[in-house]
């Protein structure tokens, strides 16, 4: 749906900015004599030439008007034509240069009487980033209306507006044009759909996910745009963000009416809306306006949450409500779909009492934000029942506060303060623990550099904080406070890399977004800590981690044609015990594994795994936090599934990949 918004918000800023440049032209198709009895009132400067005659100019003219708009036209053709001063006819190679955007056609008229302009015949326009084809098109002038035929264009909505603004100072052509883009199509932006329960990973093959919510360069076409004084409509308007065809992914609108608000945004209503996959699936994604200030988000939600909320829950999502200019509240109340169903729960282990009342079925989730330029604070609250008698087996709670300040040796810095309330907490083969509450505070250095041909990540964490957790040994709780000291330090070199592709126009991939290359990298982890405990106990250990990664294969067959596979044994050395479960250091010996594996074209296999294989350790052959991931991975879009065994989280995902156009993409699709 994100998307969606975003294809139709380009369409229109496109669109309109078309019809907007034509309209703008509109008195300066003829000579000056046109202009003597014409109904425009503004005063435009402008020039007709011949391809043979380029310094033939026209003398200016200023009407009595308090608004003044300066407009630079010029117009070459093969043919050019003055019918008693009433019909301007351009034929032939006709080339209309406005304010740095080139019109090209066939041919070009103005009717002075009937107040129409029109263009026929392999009618395009380019200015920046913004290029628009079409067979036929006709504006009439006097009643602002229009229409435009067979249309297919490209747009690049970071510059749409700059582009086709009409520039009310300078009469000098600031021409730009998609010849100046490079010739590889990258990967730019996306926008991203979940749902479930757990953090989705960054793609495992680009390295990073770029979905941020919108997409940049789009193509579209239609078979018939109608403009009128207010927008724009359409039957039917087509969309891609694929830079290559066949298209993988593209939108349909059906019923698409776009019109300019009072406060001069855009609404953009399509009655039906379809998403085709393949330009053979198609799916119904229903009814959406579009245009407000803030980008529309789904009213409704799906999550699963078997541990707190029996499974099932539908969230009501709405907007944040800004208390203060930098206050930000937002609060979605959830119905309990599975807990509804069976008339029980099983979510609040404390009590015997399995019954539930009508109170049991809503939960509640409230996010307070705050921020300065120095600071900010968040706090998350999470009520997973509204009964009263339950209310504190049923909250969840986190705070934190963040200051940002400069400190000798440690530099740029983070002073954080924090509590918690049932926070839920993991520890290798020891599983899931719970945090009844903590507070404290710490100092916190994060650093990123480069030594020689090694990639580090330092961080660096020192503070203390009062806790209430499980022992150990049982699950009796205990309140201590603890001061902590920690390091880690991530080292990547890279050992090994394939020659990168000599890349043309003509190279098209097909199941991923960026080259593929295949390397060997030799990855490092150092872990450091010390615990002091407020009952005279520590605990300290140093932990070791090193082992290759290698990537084989490009994606460019369908059997086998991508492997990435991480193995990191590490062996921790340790002193001392923490009287917690929730930080002791247990599993000395362990293995990470990480495969990525194509099957067969877009579908592939994704795991991350620890084995404990320490022999004198009770746990010894114990996996823990596990992830298996199944994914149909594309070039345009991808999708997939994850599952956490460990504590049985899960989700879904769906990513639309957006791309900065290269120039050899094609308007035609």
């Amino acid at each position: 749906m994100a998307a969606k918004k975003k294809y139709l918000l380009a369409l229109n800023l496109g669109l309109l900015g078309f019809a907007v440049f034509l309209y703008s032209s509109k008195a300066s198709k003829g000579k000056e004599d046109f202009l003597k009895k014409s109904f425009v009132d503004k005063h435009y400067n402008f020039s007709v030439g011949n391809l043979l005659e380029t310094n033939k100019r026209s003398s200016s003219r200023r009407l009595d008007n308090n608004e003044v708009t300066s407009l630079t036209l010029k117009i070459f053709a093969d043919k050019q034509y003055d019918y008693d001063q009433n019909i301007f006819l351009a034929e032939g190679n006709v080339k209309a240069l406005i304010n740095g955007g080139i019109l090209r056609s066939d041919l070009l008229s103005y009717n002075k009487l009937t107040g129409i302009l029109s263009a026929e015949g392999d009618i395009r326009f380019r200015k920046g980033g913004q290029y628009f084809r079409a067979k036929e098109f006709k504006f009439n002038l006097i009643n602002k209306e229009g229409s435009i035929k067979d249309a297919y264009g490209i747009l690049d909505l970071k510059n749409v507006i700059t582009d086709l603004k009409i520039d009310v100072i300078s009469n000098q052509f600031k021409a730009q044009n998609r010849s100046n883009y490079k010739e590889i199509n990258t990967y730019e932006d996306g926008i991203e759909f979940s749902f479930g329960n757990i953090k989705l990973p960054d793609n495992n093959i680009t390295r990073s996910s770029k979905s941020i919510g919108s997409i940049n360069n789009w193509r579209f076409k239609s078979n018939s745009i109608n403009i009128d004084q207010n927008g724009w409509k359409s039957n039917r308007i087509v969309f891609t963000n694929d830079p290559f065809d066949p298209n993988q992914i593209s939108f349909e609108g059906i019923d698409v009416i776009a019109e300019e608000e009072e406060d001069g945004r855009l609404l953009i209503t399509s009655s039906k809306t379809n998403l085709i996959l393949e330009n053979r699936s198609k799916i119904f994604i229903g009814k959406r306006i579009f245009g407000k200030k803030k980008k529309d988000r789904s009213k409704f939600q799906l999550i699963l949450d078997s541990k707190d909320r029996d499974g099932l829950v539908l969230v009501r999502r709405g907007d944040a409500t800004n208390i203060t200019d930098n206050i930000e509240l937002e609060i979605q109340p959830q119905f309990l779909i599975n807990r509804a169903i069976s008339g029980r729960t099983n979510s609040y282990k404390n009590s015997k009492n399995k019954n539930i009342n009508l109170s049991d079925l809503f939960g509640l989730n409230i996010n307070l934000k705050a921020s300065n330029e120095n600071w900010s604070f968040d706090s998350l609250n999470d009520l997973s029942t509204l009964n009263t008698s339950r209310l504190y087996s049923g909250l969840r709670h986190s705070s934190s506060f963040r200051k940002y300040f400069r400190v000798p040796i440690l530099q740029e810095s983070t002073f954080n303060i924090f509590s918690a309330y049932r926070s839920r907490a993991w520890n290798g083969t020891i599983g899931e623990t719970e945090i009844k509450s903590a507070f404290g505070g710490f100092v916190e250095k994060s650093q990123f550099f480069t030594s020689g041909n090694l990639k580090n990540n330092l961080k660096i964490r020192i503070g203390t904080g009062r806790y209430e957790s499980e022992k150990f040994e049982n699950s009796e709780m205990i309140s201590l406070w603890r001061s902590s000291i920690f390091s880690s330090l991530d080292t990547e070199y890279q050992i090994w890399k394939s020659n990168k592709k000599n890349l043309s126009q003509k190279y098209v991939p097909s199941l991923s977004p960026v080259l593929i290359n295949s390397e060997l990298v030799l990855r490092t982890n150092i872990d450091s800590a010390y615990f002091r405990y407020s009952n005279y106990s520590d605990q300290g250990f140093l932990k070791l981690s090193i082992g290759p990664e290698i990537r084989l294969g490009n994606l460019e067959r369908d059997f086998f044609d991508y492997t990435k596979l991480s193995v990191m044994p590490g062996v921790k050395i340790k002193f001392g015990n923490s009287p917690f479960k929730f930080d002791n250091a247990i599993d000395l010996k362990t293995i990470n594994i990480s495969l990525m594996q194509q099957i067969y074209g877009p579908l592939m296999f994704d795991i991350i795994s620890n084995l404990n294989i320490d022999n004198s350790s009770k746990n010894f052959g114990e996996y823990y936090d596990t992830k298996f991931g199944l994914l149909w991975h594309k070039r345009a879009y991808e999708c997939g599934l994850y599952y956490h065994p460990n504590n049985e989280a899960g989700g879904i995902y769906f990513r639309i990949n957006g791309f900065r156009f290269a120039n050899s993409t094609k308007a035609f699709f």
